[in-house]
């Protein structure tokens, strides 16, 4: 059979252009289909009694009151579950990660608690207020232990352990060194070094986490609705954890309220939710309030870094030192492992800059407080702060623009395919493109002579930039080369049915960003078959190929992927099939505006959808030699192990140095992430990017007590910008494409959150300059502003 190579179709006409979003109608009109919308006969509501003490021994539950209270169903503690559930287990290659301890996590605390929201019970009632009124009748005998809520003293710490099966604190640690570090260090001509603390926080999407579960106890078949970004890894782990065979579990993720990272775990409460509905044999619904979202949901971004420059008298990077350690909280979240905020911090460390003699000290500590995992841009965040304000602090040292040193250490365009000093493969990428560009959108140059007369007048106003490259849809080859047991190919089915109209299965799945439109627009420059009668469904295992769900900027490169591969050769059987109906080779046949067409010859073609309906209604005799009935195909498609989209951001701000506010001015962002699909939805990642990563920034800050109790559990208390507080966006673009992956596709999800606050911790600190600020710890907050400005500061 010929090759299901490239497809001979017609000038492409959607990927590249700016095509309305099929999903917005039913959201723009009320019509969105989430987890809580769901009402089936007969369902109950499920209630997490959660623990009030962040670490303390259960002595007893009295859960009798409870049980007798009229309209409950069950009640079950940790007592009751251990032996039917299996536990949670975060685990690596520990040939790969011999530091790396695991632990249990059972899904109902039975021996001690090691946070304030973990659970201790749950309730299974007729309705959620009656739910919630047993489960204050839970009583909870605790024997309060100290909590720990310093990570570098827990580190030390080996008399108090979150588990004491580990013998310390520490989840994991890891030591790298390349390189002549100490020689670059002796003999630079500055060396720059600060120690940077960022906040703790939370995803805090709009829908928080929900799961609806129905049990069929005649066909043994369980049904589960979660908010997931990654149906098909609940459903197996789901298999798991309840010991049930996989081809009786559906899962299905409808509308997604925003996902971040946060939602690409399996969560206790999701095997909590089926167990009750096969243990009541009823639905049962449970949904997290937004306090529980602060208490049990995972966190972020809760690092301590020191890291250290050596450079040379022309600014050049000599060497670079990174310690850094994550406060990640009572357990290791499934299935990434919470050592992976950490690690993915110190390998980002070096970003888009060449650096050869790179050493790093990663280490993850368990405190007592809710879980920390993946965030949108995981580390990178962390990583870009601490490598742009060193650079910005190198600058300042030499006495040279902060433009200049950049332009002076980014990877150049000939340099690629260029190994980082991580030993990561960068793929050509614009990276001082991007800064050039950015800096010319901005106006540099009368921006610095702006500042200059403003600042004659009183008025502090500071210019940050912030350059980042980052790792997106890492393969299955990333994860394996680390140890972490997953698998990140993607998959794609694509249908055509009789009528012409073609349906695409992905194992990805949408929460914001587009896909049943940029897929349908890749689909249709492949087929040559219109947009409109191109339908995406996502979400459903009973639908669906197995594939690993939406997170890391994976979609476009994986899920795009799959479909342009899988498209291949459905256009190449309609050409196959076209060539037999038309009497010409396979390879003369051109797909063009809906027809098959066989080349140089006007008017021999005949329709797609007439070749789909005649595949279908068909008889051997009517099919070419060893083709099977009907236009259908599945693809798997494993991407390299890493795509690197990168980008430059610049601020402006102006800071009142009397009360610590800071306004922002401007904000420029010039990104390259190779071949864009659809720069609206593209600009859309980008601006809602910025405002999440200007929320953690600036005001986004959990907040806890010597005793592990939470303070920020509502949003009273954990503040968020308004759209007051987040700046118009200006948006560029650099285009290179990928020549690893098809289509040319970068990720680009992720990219708007990881700048911001690298550019503006350098505009505030340039802002601040007369006063000697030194911008080091999160968030930048009005108070802590002020305080920068004063002696006692530095």
């Amino acid at each position: 059979m010929p090759s299901d190579g490239p497809a001979a179709v017609g000038p492409a006409k959607l990927v590249g252009a700016r095509v309305k979003r099929v999903e917005d109608p039913r959201f723009l009109t009320g019509r969105g289909r989430y987890v809580g919308d769901l009402k089936l006969p007969r369902m109950a509501a499920m209630v997490v009694v959660r623990s009030l003490y962040a670490h303390a021994r259960i002595r007893g539950i009295d859960a009798a009151a409870a049980r007798r209270l009229p309209g409950v169903l069950a009640v079950f503690t940790g007592a009751d579950l251990k032996e039917r559930l299996r536990p949670l287990r975060a685990d690596l290659d520990r040939v790969k990660n011999p530091s790396y301890k695991a632990c249990d996590w059972y899904q109902v605390a039975w021996d001690k608690v090691r946070y304030v929201g973990d659970p201790v019970a749950i309730v299974i009632a007729e309705d959620p207020y009656t739910a919630e009124d047993a489960a204050a009748l839970v009583e909870v005998d605790y024997e309060p232990l100290p909590a720990l809520v310093d990570p570098e003293k827990a580190v030390a710490e080996k008399r108090v352990l979150v588990h004491e099966e580990w013998g310390d604190n520490v989840l994991c640690h890891t030591d790298f060194s390349t390189g002549d570090v100490d020689g670059a260090f002796g003999r630079a001509a500055a060396v720059v070094r600060e120690r940077f603390r960022t906040n703790r926080h939370h995803a805090l999407p709009l829908e928080p986490r929900g799961c609806v579960a129905t049990f069929d106890p005649i066909d043994g078949q369980l049904t589960v609705w979660s908010s997931s970004q990654m149906p098909h890894m609940v459903r197996t782990k789901l298999a798991e954890a309840l010991d049930r065979p996989e081809n009786k579990i559906r899962v299905v993720a409808p509308d997604v309220g925003g996902g971040f990272g946060l939602k690409c775990h399996l969560f206790p409460e999701e095997v909590l939710t089926a167990f009750a509905a096969t243990a009541v044999e009823r639905p049962v619904k449970w949904l997290e309030d937004r306090r529980e979202s602060f208490l049990a949901s995972f966190h972020a971004r809760d690092e301590i870094v020191e890291g250290e420059l050596a450079v040379d008298r022309d600014g050049t990077i000599l060497a670079a030192r990174l310690r850094a350690i994550a406060d990640i909280g009572a357990y290791s979240a499934f299935p990434w492992t919470s050592a992976f905020e950490v690690l993915h911090t110190a390998q980002m460390f070096p970003g888009p800059y060449r650096i050869r003699s790179y050493a790093f000290s990663a280490t993850s500590v368990a405190t007592n407080k809710s879980t920390l995992s993946t965030y949108r841009g995981v580390g990178a965040p962390v990583a870009t702060l601490a490598m742009e304000r060193l650079l910005d602090l190198a600058a300042g040292r030499l006495g040279i623009d902060p433009v200049d040193i950049r332009r002076r250490n980014l990877i150049r365009r000939e340099e690629f395919p260029y190994t980082s000093v991580t030993g990561m493969p960068y793929e050509i990428g614009g990276y001082l493109e991007c800064l050039e560009k950015a800096v010319e959108i901005a106006g540099y140059g009368e921006l610095r002579r702006e500042q200059a007369a403003l600042r004659e007048r009183g008025v502090c106003r500071g210019i940050g930039i912030g350059c980042y490259n980052e790792i997106t849809a890492l393969g299955s080859s990333y994860w394996h080369g680390i140890g972490v047991p997953m698998s990140a190919y993607e998959a794609a089915n694509i249908k055509i049915d009789p009528s012409g109209h073609v349906t695409v299965y992905c194992g990805t799945h949408s929460h914001g960003q587009a896909h049943e439109t940029v897929y349908a627009q890749i689909v249709s420059d492949e087929l040559a078959i219109p947009f409109e009668k191109i339908t995406v469904r996502l979400g459903d295992t009973n639908d669906t190929p197995y594939g690993w769900g939406t997170w890391g900027s994976r979609a476009a490169v994986t899920g795009g992927g799959a479909i342009i591969h899988c498209a291949r050769k459905v256009a190449a059987k309609i050409r196959r099939l076209a060539g037999h109906y038309l009497e010409a080779s396979a390879d003369d046949i051109e797909l063009v505006d809906g027809r098959a067409h066989v080349k140089g010859v006007p008017g021999r073609s005949i329709a797609i959808a007439e070749v789909a309906k005649r595949s279908i209604f068909t008889t051997a005799a009517d099919l070419p030699a060893n083709e099977e009935p009907g236009l259908d195909a599945t693809h798997y498609y494993d991407p390299p192990p890493v795509t690197f989209p990168n980008a430059t951001h610049i601020a402006v701000v102006d800071v009142d140095a009397a009360t610590g506010f800071v306004r922002i001015v401007r904000y420029v962002v010039v990104e390259d992430c190779g071949r864009m699909i659809n720069p609206m939805v593209v600009d859309g990642q980008i601006t809602g990017g910025v405002a999440q990563g200007l929320g953690g920034a600036m005001f986004e800050h959990l907040v806890f007590d010597e005793n592990g109790q939470p303070l920020t559990t509502s949003l009273m208390d954990y503040l968020v910008p308004t759209a007051a507080d987040v700046p118009f966006v200006e948006i560029g673009h650099v285009e290179t494409p990928s020549p690893l992956v098809p289509g040319g596709f970068k990720g680009a999800g992720e990219g708007g959150t990881i700048a911001p606050a690298a550019a503006l911790a350098n505009a505030i600190a340039d802002a601040l300059a007369p006063f000697g600020a030194r911008v080091r710890e999160m968030p930048f907050s009005p108070e802590r502003v002020f305080r920068m400005t004063q002696p006692a500061h530095a």
